[in-house]
């Protein structure tokens, strides 16, 4: 009896070990919209339609393997009579086993193959399709629309990634510093951004929706901070944010705006920010104005934004003063981080600035229908 209940006790210990990862992987947050097993777009579909086989596959060469080892350890455990008969050099076991791998390798050879060159084909001729290149910084992703925007300079702009739906979208990937990775997983599969060389990816969305996508190659310190989101509208809907988006922001009118219990003056806020003792203008850009800086993102329209900081903050007025005041602690490293210290801005910001130029920045948008995320 004694016995039985330790077997009964490790069978069950056995039990919750094996479903321990089951019941962790049901509590996702919402980074789990960040599946591969959900595919909203075509390069994403021709993925997982090589993966599900690949997993039936795999998932056959283990029930078999395991089922013969559960089977000979029941079937030979300790006894006194039970001798398992002994073989050795069985040529006929042998070729199975050998054969049986190399036709799964095979097959699997042939599917990847196939898909590849579907995908190879796809990047370089698409039809009709939206030209974007995506540059990796560390750690934010800026994006170009060449060709769109005003005679001096392409659409451009950082963090959301606007496309539209039901159209080819192609990206040329690069990358400023060093090795990072594209990846928006329901949309596409991964793909290089590599310093000196120049890669493409294609894809497209098929339902209108707001994507997480993120950097997933260790890229530095704030690397875990790295994220960007790719907003799928519809035709219409795209050709009306290109349309407000090449246009330069308004001059801002006169108003406040509640920051953390101060009164934010976006006019004020304008001066603030192109005054050259305040460091904005050495390192961001606003069309149509003095700022001409590219070592930081384009703050274009800046208040149409659905992050702050890469990701790391849902935007919000409240949100962007704290960015503005502790984007050291937020994300170590960054590049604004070295300029803002906490000594620079307890000398150079004070509270009612840090106000105005959230409510000048928040000024700043253009009107966009957004779809649901996904």
């Amino acid at each position: 009896m004694r016995t039985q209940r330790r077997r009964l006790t490790r069978f069950l210990v056995f039990a919750a070990l094996l479903a321990t990862p089951l019941l962790l992987a049901a509590c996702a947050g919402p980074e789990a919209r960040q599946t591969t097993v959900i595919a909203d777009g075509d390069h994403a579909q021709r993925i997982l339609d090589l993966l599900v086989p690949i997993a039936w596959m795999a998932l056959a060469v283990f029930v078999v393997v395991e089922g013969l080892l559960v089977y000979t350890v029941w079937r030979f455990r300790r006894r006194s009579n039970a001798i398992p008969a002994q073989i050795h050099g069985n040529t006929q076991i042998e070729i199975l086993w050998t054969i049986a791998p190399a036709l799964i390798v095979l097959v699997i050879a042939v599917l990847t193959f196939r898909t590849q060159a579907q995908t190879a084909e796809i990047t370089r001729n698409p039809q009709n399709a939206v030209e974007v290149t995506a540059v990796g910084h560390q750690w934010w992703f800026e994006f170009v629309y060449p060709g769109i925007g005003q005679a001096e300079a392409s659409l451009v702009t950082a963090g959301d990634m606007y496309i539209p739906v039901g159209r080819p979208v192609r990206i040329t990937l690069q990358s400023v510093d060093v090795i990072h990775n594209f990846w928006v997983p329901r949309l596409a599969g991964k793909t290089y951004m590599i310093p000196g060389k120049t890669n493409y990816l294609a894809f497209t969305a098929n339902e209108p929706g707001i994507y997480r996508a993120v950097c997933a190659e260790f890229c530095g310190e704030a690397h875990a901070l790295m994220r960007f989101r790719v907003i799928a509208v519809p035709e219409a809907e795209f050709q009306s944010w290109v349309q407000q988006k090449s246009q330069p922001p308004a001059p801002p009118a006169a108003g406040t705006l509640a920051v953390n219990g101060l009164s934010g003056d976006p006019v004020a806020g304008q001066a603030i920010f192109l005054d050259a003792r305040k460091q904005c203008i050495s390192c961001h850009a606003v069309s149509g104005t003095d700022a001409k800086g590219i070592i930081g993102p384009n703050l274009t329209h800046y208040g149409s934004r659905r992050t702050i900081g890469a990701g790391i903050l849902d935007y919000s007025p409240e949100n962007l003063a704290l960015w503005l005041e502790r984007g050291y602690e937020l994300k170590p490293g960054n590049l604004m981080s070295r300029v803002l210290t906490p000594q620079w801005v307890q000398t150079n910001l004070s509270a009612q600035e840090i106000a105005d130029l959230v409510a000048y920045l928040d000024s700043m948008k253009v009107s966009v229908n957004l779809p649901p995320e996904r």
